[in-house]
């Protein structure tokens, strides 16, 4: 027996995974040695790929050896996606904002074609808004899409609007060198239509030129609305949003080397070492990173202030998700093909290897499809694609993905862990792996800059799904087939030496690939705009009474907020209180939609707003999103790793969940109380069901004789005007909903009627 033979023995090899992972969970519950469970991580990885190289190739005929020499490139693809991820999450930097010496003057420019003007309006007054001296600095709106209601827009706000003249060359780029020819600002910040800037936006970030060699400044991306895959599997917080791993360690990292690049939007460029490179680069569809190479290798610097200094929206839909990632995926092979990082001249190695890796991960769709096929050629066809046992794999596999479960939690701070990652990469791998093949087979061909829909209403499309998930769907088919081919083989003592591998292998696959497929399947979205949870005192005013709430969420259409006791109002219109950022009291007409009891105590209500006038809406809009610490609190916070396991249930069982809420503008109480109708033609005599300060149902005794319309409800010691709404016959007796049109007498008697009944509920 050789010496690798000896180190890969099952006794040394159990034991020198133990011994490895006890290290690792030592190091992790103290909170130190960041850099040695990255290493030894990444060793688990490398001894578990040396081991398949050497042991579990099929070697026996040809169509093993093929089909097991690509099954190991794919994994070995792995690898080397987790070498960058361990370079770049070596050394994060840990900026603070710069503090200001002198104020340069900057240009705003916001970039819009065809979406929302209510999503532009949002951002605009957000720019507009920023704690810097107003005569240094001005917002341009860029509009490619020439439309009249944009530039009345920018003439509203005090926005300078600009539109070129050829609006299909270069896209965005263009769109923006367009304006820099045309403005002069020292330094120019980007923001996407939807990604709105809080106040402290650039006095946090425009310190930072005061070095003359800093030619980018990059803030995080944050979102405040859900991904998809947060809305579609119902996961919410459990999982962080999908782009946090990238802007929340890999950025950070990468900032360490010098080479954090500018994303799309958030960011600020000194305008001349721009301009001397020819402004934002066209010669691909991904000018951020493009740009920001070209700037890294003119010896520019960069920083990346690791701070939530502006929010903005994910595409709401599967389909919108998907077109943004194949753009990305395009543009950065684009950029490998045309000016590839490894051979320009002016990067440092740690620049190149960052720009490289970067564009690299694009290639995971292909090595992820050939992992998720790779157990049928086995299931179906007897031909393995590993040769191993199944106590052989456990130690070398699982003991890697084990470390890199524990190791992907605090090195990632907490935005991702191994599952959730898969389950990204299947839903995208069909998708992404097409978008690979296209661009390397015409790498010079040109590509149009497809524009991500943002701002939609979701409604469910079943064709629209098919069309995005069928590849999912057939692959589901095959493995369905094969683990159920696969497990009467060896049920029946059958098949191949790797068949119990390759049915652990095709259900784990199953498994993952499920989750993956309802991220496809669309939950309707209502709300045209998503509520933002917040957490700040207000006020009530019902029928001139002030009560005491606290606004929990919040947007330009509406408003949830807690009161102690539910609002007892015939007429649903109510006035909500709040204080503006600069200290001024405003009034917001509204109206109540719901209220739900809460299980601590008081009542959660739902307003929906009337329409608001220019002013209000601006103070609403600064209120919701001027405010830069409730993203930063959000973007912070680190699920648990029980949240990571309750996010699995979740996820598989999001077809059988509804979401269910309770739409009444009133609480309903249950009743008892004895009653009387008098009707037109009739007294009728009964009991009420439940009751709200608006509705009533009642059981009657018998049947009505005629039209309720215009009764009177009697109660004791009250009267009320009401209006039937609906009846359903019981036996002998007529359950009748009536809507309380006016309270004729013992109004009081009647708010203590639902006062009592509150308390005891």
């Amino acid at each position: 027996m050789t010496y690798v033979d000896t180190f890969f023995s099952t006794p040394v090899g159990f034991g020198l995974s133990g011994l490895v992972l006890f290290v690792i969970g030592i190091l992790l519950k103290q909170n130190r040695g960041r850099r040695w469970v990255l290493l030894l991580s990444l060793f688990l990885y490398a001894r578990y790929m040396l081991w398949r190289l050497l042991y579990t190739i099929p070697t026996d005929e040809p169509a093993g050896l093929i089909v097991g020499s690509i099954a190991y490139m794919a994994e070995l693809y792995g690898l080397c996606q987790f070498c960058f991820f361990t370079f770049q999450s070596w050394s994060p930097t840990e900026r603070q904002p710069a503090p200001i010496t002198r104020y340069p003057t900057v240009d705003i420019m916001v970039t819009v074609v065809d979406e929302p003007p209510p999503i532009l309006r949002q951002t605009l007054i957000g720019c507009l808004s920023q704690d810097y001296p107003k005569d240094r600095f001005t917002v341009f709106v860029l509009d490619d899409g020439h439309r009249t209601e944009t530039r009345k827009l920018a003439a509203a706000l005090g926005c300078e609007y600009i539109a070129r003249p050829d609006r299909p060359r270069h896209a965005k780029a263009g769109n923006l060198n367009h304006a820099l020819r045309l403005t002069e600002g020292e330094v120019v910040a980007v923001f996407d239509v939807d990604h709105i800037p809080a106040r402290t936006f650039l006095k946090d970030t425009v310190g930072f030129f005061d070095d003359p060699k800093v030619a980018i400044v990059q803030t995080p991306h944050h979102f405040y609305n859900p991904d998809v895959f947060q809305r579609n599997l119902r996961v919410g917080e459990r999982v962080k949003n999908e782009q946090a791993l990238f802007f929340r360690a890999l950025q950070a990292g990468r900032d360490s080397h010098n080479s954090a690049f500018f994303a799309g939007s958030g960011g600020l460029f000194r305008r001349k070492p721009l301009m001397q490179i020819g402004g934002f680069q066209t010669q691909t569809i991904t000018e951020d990173i493009h740009t920001s190479m070209n700037l890294h290798a003119r010896g520019y610097k960069s920083c990346y202030l690791n701070k939530v200094l502006s929010a903005g929206l994910m595409p709401e839909t599967f389909e919108g998700y998907l077109k943004q990632r194949k753009r990305w995926a395009m543009g950065c092979i684009q950029v490998l093909l045309r000016d590839n990082p490894l051979t320009k001249r002016g990067l440092t190695l740690a620049q190149r290897i960052d720009y490289f890796g970067s564009i690299f991960y694009f290639f995971f769709g292909l090595p992820r499809l050939i992992c998720l096929l790779a157990p049928l050629s086995s299931l179906l066809f007897s031909t393995p694609p590993i040769t191993a046992d199944v106590l052989s794999l456990s130690n070398y596999f699982f003991s890697f993905f084990l470390a890199s479960a524990l190791v992907m939690r605090p090195v990632s701070r907490g935005s991702r862990n191994p599952f959730w990652s898969d389950v990204y990469e299947i839903a995208m791998c069909f998708a992404l792996s097409l978008v690979a093949l296209k661009a390397l087979a015409t790498p010079r061909k040109e590509r149009p800059f497809e524009i991500t829909p943002k701002g939609q209403r979701v409604r469910k499309s079943t064709a629209t799904e098919l069309s995005l998930a069928w590849p999912h769907l057939m692959t589901f088919g095959l493995l369905v087939v094969g683990l159920t081919l696969g497990t009467r083989q060896w049920w029946l003592g059958g098949g191949d030496p790797g068949l119990p591998v390759s049915l652990w292998w095709g259900g784990i696959n199953l498994l993952l690939l499920t989750v993956a497929m309802f991220v496809a399947s669309e939950q309707t979205q209502g709300r045209l705009g998503f509520r933002l949870e917040r957490d700040f005192a207000g006020g009530l005013f019902v029928n001139g009474e002030g009560i005491p709430a606290r606004i929990t969420d919040l947007n330009e259409q509406g408003a949830g907020l807690t009161v102690e006791e539910p609002i007892l109002a015939l007429q649903p219109s109510v006035q909500l209180a709040l204080t503006s950022s600069c200290g001024a009291l405003i009034k917001i007409s509204a109206e109540v939609v719901r209220q739900e009891p809460l299980p601590a105590g008081g009542v959660k209500v739902g307003l929906q707003f009337h329409e608001l006038d220019e002013e209000t809406r601006k103070v609403l809009v600064d209120k919701i999103y001027g405010d830069a610490d409730p993203w930063e609190h959000t973007y912070r916070f680190q699920p648990g790793i029980g949240s990571s396991l309750r996010s699995l249930a979740h996820a598989l069982t999001a077809p059988w969940r509804t979401l269910q809420s309770s739409r009444r503008s009133m609480l309903r109480f249950s009743g008892g109380t004895l009653c009387q109708v008098k009707a037109p033609s009739a007294v009728l005599r009964g009991r009420v069901e439940d009751m709200s300060f608006s509705g009533v149902s009642a059981l009657l005794n018998g049947s009505p004789p005629g039209s309720l319309v215009g009764s009177l409800l009697q109660l004791p010691g009250v009267e009320l005007k009401v209006i039937p709404v609906a009846m359903v016959r019981k036996h002998r007796k007529t359950l009748v909903r009536f809507k309380v049109e006016s309270i004729e007498s013992g109004e009081e008697r009647w708010r203590s009627m639902h006062h009592a009944r509150w308390q005891a509920s």
